[in-house]
């Protein structure tokens, strides 16, 4: 809107003879006059709204300020005020910053000689947004020259304001990148430069300038054959750049090159299009690093990497050599490992024969003999009042004795290898020897087992009993607990034992030594044994109340 003129229309509406008959009645000259008058008035109207201009008449004499409908709008007025308020409702409404300025030149138009008044400010409306406004008036004076009339129109800029402000905002920023960037280029040791169309160089970099030792206007405007660059990397330089303005695309190569300062290596350059707002290529951007030492690394990589094969090769043939010769050891420690376990099995295997052995000669020889001098000395003891006192009473105590004798024989054999295990199988020989336990210690041990547990095979019944009287006699000897519980449970493919004591527990260093197998009795080693024969596995549970065990054993 800059730079308009704008021409207050004063628009005196022509003077009707005033008739006494109904309007609808007035002849049709009238009636045309006054739709003109409307029309005209409507159409004024309408351009004043449609481009945001506001009118106002300021009565001086009575202080009163007629306003139209975008005046109102812009200061908030009330209908009130703009059918003739005071102006100072009006200049309330300026911008704080700006109401001095504006109240000096409305009393600079009043005062005269000049009666035109222009000013630019902001109204601060009642919700706290701001409007930029330019207003234009015309003091008009009556015959003496005192001011009556204060006519004039406002015209909201605020957008064009917001605009103006956006476009110095946006040269500030460019400005300020376009410094920050020639910065850079001037401090970053990589060089940077732009041709144009003719391939000259059109800015170039300090990096580059040190390079060929000279200053920007002795480089400026100047191409390579100019910078006494070798003539065929001149020509293969200018082909490249010539190159990236007909195609629109860019390029990276590198080469070798001295300056004539006699700085020198290897480089790599990257050449890029920059592209005008009609699409063609307006300059060419490029840079260039020396890539030297990048060179040189990549060249002892590479005979690095050769040395690196070669021992690659060499380290190969070794490590097959070694694995074939660790593959023949392991295969023989594998070897021994099962012959190992085979003896172990055989040596479990004859020290259950060797039990079930001398278990029959306990109680069929030593127990017979036993019995035997039980009934003698019993005969005797029918005849003991032909015996002395003291005959009597050694008599009697060497039958108490054979009692004894005889009784622990019975346990020793039945620990043994008990007899019920080959006779009816695993749950009688179970039930007798946890009624015996219970009667020689102060453990109470519950069994829990179905009644229709059944028969095992003879070699797994006699590692089960094995397993659980070991469990047994470690918690007596070690969990301090009055009470344990083994239970057994089967199905088609394995037996399953649980041994639970309420006793102390097992310390947590020792379960791990355990768990690790660091470290552990022979009892457990044997019960480790005994389960390994079958696959089988075993886990141990412990804390401050209690230990529980469990096995797995399966059934072939």
């Amino acid at each position: 809107m800059r730079g308009w003129r704008y021409t207050i229309l004063k628009i005196k509406a022509p003077k009707v003879r005033r008739s006494r008959r109904d309007p609808q009645t007035a002849g049709p000259s009238q009636r045309h006059a006054q739709k003109l008058l409307l029309d005209t008035a409507q159409r004024l109207e309408s351009i004043l709204i449609a481009n945001e201009v506001a009118t106002w008449t300021w009565d001086i004499v009575q202080n009163r300020v007629i306003a139209d409908a975008n005046l109102a709008r812009l200061f908030d007025i009330s209908p009130e005020d703009a059918s003739g308020g005071p102006i100072a409702s009006y200049i309330e409404a300026i911008h704080v910053d700006d109401r001095a300025r504006v109240s000096s030149a409305i009393e600079a138009a009043l005062q005269g000689p000049n009666d035109r008044y222009e000013t630019e400010y902001r109204i601060v409306r009642k919700d706290g947004t701001i409007a930029w406004v330019i207003a234009r008036g015309k003091v008009e004076r009556d015959a003496n020259g005192k001011p009556k009339y204060f006519p004039g129109v406002l015209i909201d800029i605020t957008e064009r304001k917001k605009s103006d402000k956006q476009a110095e905002a946006l040269q500030f920023r460019l400005a300020q990148q376009s410094q920050i960037l020639d910065i850079t280029l001037s401090s970053i040791s990589d060089f940077a430069y732009i041709f144009d169309r003719a391939g000259r160089f059109y800015f170039v970099n300090q990096a580059l300038l040190d390079l060929w030792g000279l200053k920007l206007d002795q480089a400026v405007g100047k191409n390579f054959y100019d910078l006494k660059y070798p003539d065929e990397l001149a020509a293969k330089l200018q082909r490249q750049v010539e190159s990236v303005f007909q195609t629109k695309s860019g390029l990276v190569d590198e080469t070798p090159y001295t300056s004539p300062t006699g700085a020198g290596g290897y480089y790599e350059y990257i050449f890029r299009p920059v592209i005008d707002g009609n699409g063609n290529v307006e300059f060419v951007a490029g840079s260039t690093r020396d890539i030297t030492s990048r060179k040189r690394l990549e060249e002892m990589l590479r005979e690095s990497e050769k040395r690196l094969s070669l021992l690659a090769e060499t380290l190969d043939r070794q490590v097959r050599a070694r694995t074939a010769e660790l593959e023949d050891r392991n295969k023989e420690v594998l070897d021994h490992t099962e012959q190992l376990r085979e003896l172990s099995i055989r040596l479990i295997e004859a020290k259950d024969q060797e039990g079930r052995r001398v278990a029959r000669e306990l109680h069929d020889s030593v127990g017979q003999m036993l019995a035997a001098l039980s009934m003698n000395q019993s005969m005797i003891g029918r005849e003991k009042e032909h015996l002395s006192k003291r005959s009597q009473t050694a008599l009697e105590e060497n039958i108490e004795m054979t009692d004894q004798i005889l009784a622990q024989v019975r346990t020793i054999s039945h620990v043994m290898h008990p007899p019920l295990l080959d006779e009816v199988g695993l749950p009688s020989a179970l039930r007798c020897y946890l009624e015996g336990i219970n009667r020689r210690s102060n453990m109470e041990i519950v069994l829990e087992m179905p009644d229709d547990f059944g028969r095992l095979p003879l070699e797994t019944e006699i590692a089960a009993f094995r397993i659980i009287q070991e469990c047994l006699t470690n918690a007596h000897r070690h969990s301090k607990s009055e009470r344990a519980v083994v239970t057994l449970t089967r199905n088609p493919v394995a037996v399953s034992i649980r041994v639970v004591d309420e006793g102390v527990g097992i310390p947590k260093s020792k379960i791990q030594e355990i768990k690790s197998g660091k470290t552990s009795g022979v009892g457990l080693r044997g019960m480790r044994e005994r389960i390994r024969q079958f696959d089988g596995t075993l886990e141990i549970i412990s804390d401050e109340k209690g230990t529980v065990i469990e096995i797995s054993i399966p059934v072939p």
